[in-house]
């Protein structure tokens, strides 16, 4: 039977993958990807939306927030009434600066999910990271690929995030 270029290509990574298919090779493999594309999307993030008003956005949506808290506990109508007139206009920044976050990221998905497909082929419920202590949620202290590279995706993305001064938060 013929293999098609798809099953040559296929067989050709799973070779290529094959030395890591055991800790601590596996670790750290994993680990590489997840900083790789965490790298990725925070780069693309910096250079494709606008930081500056993202920050200045959610300067803007969060003084509101704090000042609708404020009328809320001291109970004032007034104040509630002349804040609930602007909802619709953070509302609508915020929709906006989700947007332009989103945007970015569904530029990504494709090719996410293809690097998934391929990694979680490769590694199935192998156990690929033995925790010192147990993640609870995530079944324990030995970690599969889904939850070991969910744990290095958290541990990377924010610091990267912060690095590259693209928390609106910061």
């Amino acid at each position: 039977m013929r293999m098609t270029v798809i099953d040559e290509l296929w067989n050709l990574i799973m070779a290529g993958l094959g030395p890591y298919h055991e800790i601590p090779e596996s670790t750290f493999l994993v680990l590489a990807i997840a900083l790789g594309l965490s790298l990725i999307t925070n780069a693309a993030n910096r250079f494709l939306v606008d930081i500056e008003k993202m920050k200045s956005v959610t300067k803007e949506i969060n003084a509101w927030r704090k000042q609708l808290d404020r009328a809320k506990k001291a109970n004032d109508e007034k104040m509630m009434a002349k804040l609930m007139k602007k909802k619709q206009a953070i509302m609508k920044l915020q929709s906006e600066m989700t947007w332009d976050r989103t945007k970015v990221s569904l530029l990504f998905l494709a090719p996410f999910w293809l690097v998934w497909a391929v990694l979680s082929g490769f590694f199935g419920q192998a156990i690929v990271a033995v925790s010192p202590f147990t993640f609870p949620w995530l079944m324990g202290e030995n970690l599969p690929f889904f939850s070991w590279y969910i744990v290095c995706s958290f541990a990377s993305g924010l610091p990267l995030s912060r690095i590259l001064g693209i928390n609106p938060e910061d």
